[in-house]
């Protein structure tokens, strides 16, 4: 992989690289010569539909490793080397996911796009705040969406096709399904991809069914992309995601260290996610060897019912996140030793929020104050040049330097007046790379990273634990400080790669508690977002993989594991000895160590009308290294949480008619177990039926 890097990232001239006709990329996106796989992890959208998940955050935990929490069925956050949330990034071609609005803790938004419309995804694991900026603390989900590229040739004819799609999974009832439809010609390329989905509640292992599970959506894609000729090229895509009556599981059924839940009614009544990126690309070798300037429009509405449980008051919120982005980027090979890539981004969010109170014994409504402060904004922006470095072959480097600018405001929640601030961040990382046997790299990083404080922040009042969590306008940027050693091994039938890295975040931002309200009763607390200290967090990844018995064969096995832990050093207070520990407390949500190890086959012979199996036996030690919010959050154990393992085969292959068709069979010892901070247990043995059709 490094050497493939190599001669992709630096090529003799521009107008050698021929990039395959399925691949959908960005100049900031490419591989640099020092990465490796125990970096870098790339999965195909056929190899995440091969999983047999209902969706994508489940089948990227499933593909990469990567550990995701579920607070709800419509959730999915990814958790990479013990970050989560807001210290993710998630991109969708090459535009940010994240926004102003994104949550410190577990979110949902990596379960707003739909599977049946993902080419590939790229898990960049560590600090890259360098080319991404600001919550790419933890690492970067890169998201490439499927595209039909025009022919090139003006004697074809016009090519049309499409397929149908549709699976059904036991342990939910769930039923989904896509339509897609594709147009090709000599200049233009067209797909269109609508899809439904459908799940009843939950059935975890042993046969109980886990209720406020279910809900329902749909979504539509559609990508045009046209050839202006001589290596130019035009793209427009756009994406509309929904989901309806989403249940927030957690607060509705009854949980650790309660005896009743906290609401009667807490659901996302509306999910609505839109986008549209309009990118041209010129490859056409002039000054730069490749150009991308992107705009992109989104939206995001999220419409909330709650109601605690006893009262009579039934709360109706809407937050609406109204974004207009700018970016490109520039390659340039410099010379035989210098690859450059410059660049930068703009984003700037409206964002609007309001909250209707119902008293249901008396019919009357009372308008209150939005979760986020009136008239909010949002924008933030930087400029970055990477340098990739092969004067001192063996050894590369690869050097880079970001800075970034951001600006906020909005009224006051209670004077009205206007609040606007702005801060600025400067972040450079170095990574060194050497081939110190045949077909072994050795590569270094050193990087610098942070997190600007968004709106979610700054400018937004909200619940907490029951209790009450109020905005700060005066905090700092989060910062870090990321060191990586890792070793990557090619000799085949042998691949593998391992990595060590501790990270040092400074002015991390949690909640301090103001006033503790009543000592005998839990819920009626204040708490204020606040830069309370630092945290360590460290651990180690390692992955393998080999044909058995030589590389000709079509058995193969694989074995991943990751271990993350961390140290907080803040005023938390210690609810057993009323003061912060000296030596810090263990860090908020970490993950156990846990991996997986699978056998995989697949058919010598094409025809074969099964093509593919997968036995997969997914494991994870327990967890009781706990933050004392973990310990008093009703999702998890105070105990710690049990580890567990589960055994799974898929396997498919084609119909006699030309369908393609899978099966799986999932925790097939129907085991009861529930993933570390998840507000639910895990699906028990379940069933998943799947075909698609092309025409």
């Amino acid at each position: 992989m490094f050497l493939t890097a190599l001669t992709l990232a630096f090529p003799v001239s521009a107008q050698e690289v021929e990039l395959p006709t399925t691949l959908v990329t960005a100049p900031r996106s490419e591989e640099a010569v020092t990465t490796t796989s125990a970096k870098l992890t790339v999965v195909s959208g056929e190899e995440l539909a091969a999983t047999g998940e209902r969706s994508l955050p489940r089948a990227i935990s499933r593909a990469t490793g990567v550990w995701v929490q579920e607070t709800n069925l419509g959730g999915g956050a990814p958790i990479v080397r013990g970050l989560v949330g807001n210290k993710i990034l998630i991109l969708v071609d090459g535009v940010r996911l994240n926004d102003s609005t994104t949550r410190f803790g577990p979110n949902q938004s990596l379960n707003s796009i739909d599977p049946a419309t993902v080419e590939r995804v790229e898990v960049l694991r560590g600090s890259a705040s360098v080319l991404y900026g600001s919550d790419a603390i933890g690492g970067v989900i890169s998201i490439w969406t499927r595209r039909v590229h025009p022919t090139g040739d003006g004697e074809a004819p016009l090519l049309y096709g499409g397929a149908v799609e549709g699976s059904w999974t036991s342990a939910a009832d769930a039923l989904q399904g896509s339509l897609t439809g594709t147009l090709r010609g000599e200049k233009d390329g067209v797909i269109a991809v609508g899809s439904f989905h459908d799940f009843g509640d939950l059935t975890a292992g042993g046969g109980d069914e886990i209720p406020f599970t279910g809900y329902h959506g749909n979504s539509f894609f559609a990508a045009w992309e046209h050839d202006l000729g001589r290596g130019r090229d035009l793209s427009l895509s756009t994406r509309i995601h929904r989901d309806f009556d989403v249940p927030r599981t957690d607060k509705l059924i009854v949980g650790f260290g309660q005896t009743t839940p906290k609401n009667e009614l807490y659901d996302y009544s509306l999910q609505d996610r839109m986008g549209t990126v309009l990118a041209y690309t010129d490859e056409s070798g002039g000054f730069w060897d490749r150009f991308q300037a992107r705009i992109s429009v989104r939206s995001y509405r999220e419409e909330r019912e709650k109601r605690k449980t006893g009262s009579d008051t039934l709360a109706f919120e809407v937050d609406e996140v109204n974004t207009g982005g700018l970016g490109a980027d520039w390659r340039k090979a410099v010379g035989e030793d210098h690859l450059l890539l410059v660049g930068f981004d703009v984003d700037h969010d409206d964002v609007d929020s309001s909250r209707v109170d119902t008293d249901l014994t008396t019919g009357e409504a009372t308008e209150r104050s939005g979760s986020f402060a009136p008239g909010a904004r949002y924008t933030s922006s930087g400029v970055f040049v990477q340098d990739e470095v092969l004067t001192f072959d063996p050894w590369f480097l690869t050097l880079g330097v970001r800075y970034s600018a951001f600006f906020f405001e909005f009224d006051d929640f209670d004077s009205g007046e206007r609040v606007s601030d702005e801060f600025d961040a400067l972040t450079a990382s170095a990574e060194v790379a050497r081939e110190v046997a045949e077909g072994i790299t050795a590569v270094g990083t050193l990087s610098q990273g942070f997190r600007a404080p968004n709106l979610e922040d700054l400018a937004n009042n909200d619940e907490f634990a029951g209790g009450e969590e109020l905005a700060n306008p005066d905090l700092d940027p989060e910062e870090s400080v990321t060191a990586e050693l890792a070793l990557e091994i090619d000799r085949s039938p042998w691949q593998a790669s391992v990595a060590a890295f501790y990270s040092d975040m400074d002015g991390f931002i949690g909640r301090r508690l103001l006033d503790e309200g009543d000592p005998d009763e839990a819920g009626d607390e204040t708490w204020l977002r606040d830069n309370v200290g630092t945290m360590q967090i460290w651990g180690m990844e390692g992955s393998v993989r080999r044909k058995l018995p030589g590389p000709d064969s079509p058995f193969g096995v694989e074995a991943a594991a990751s271990l993350a832990r961390g140290r907080q050093h803040d005023p938390t207070v210690d609810p057993e000895t009323g003061q912060a520990p000296l030596d810090g407390v263990d860090a908020r949500r970490i993950p156990p160590l846990f991996g997986h190890l699978a056998l995989d086959w697949d058919a010598p012979e094409p025809d074969r009308r099964i093509g593919w199996a997968r036995l997969s036996w997914l494991w994870a030690d327990g967890q009781d290294r706990l933050h004392p919010s973990d310990v008093s959050d009703p999702r998890i154990d105070p105990e710690g949480t049990p580890g567990w393992n589960t055994w799974n085969l898929d396997f498919g292959g084609e119909t006699g008619f030309g369908a393609d068709w899978w099966i799986g069979f999932h925790n097939i010892l129907d085991r009861r177990y529930r993933v570390h901070a998840s507000g639910f247990d895990a699906p028990g043995f379940s069933v998943v039926l799947g075909m698609r059709a092309a025409f």
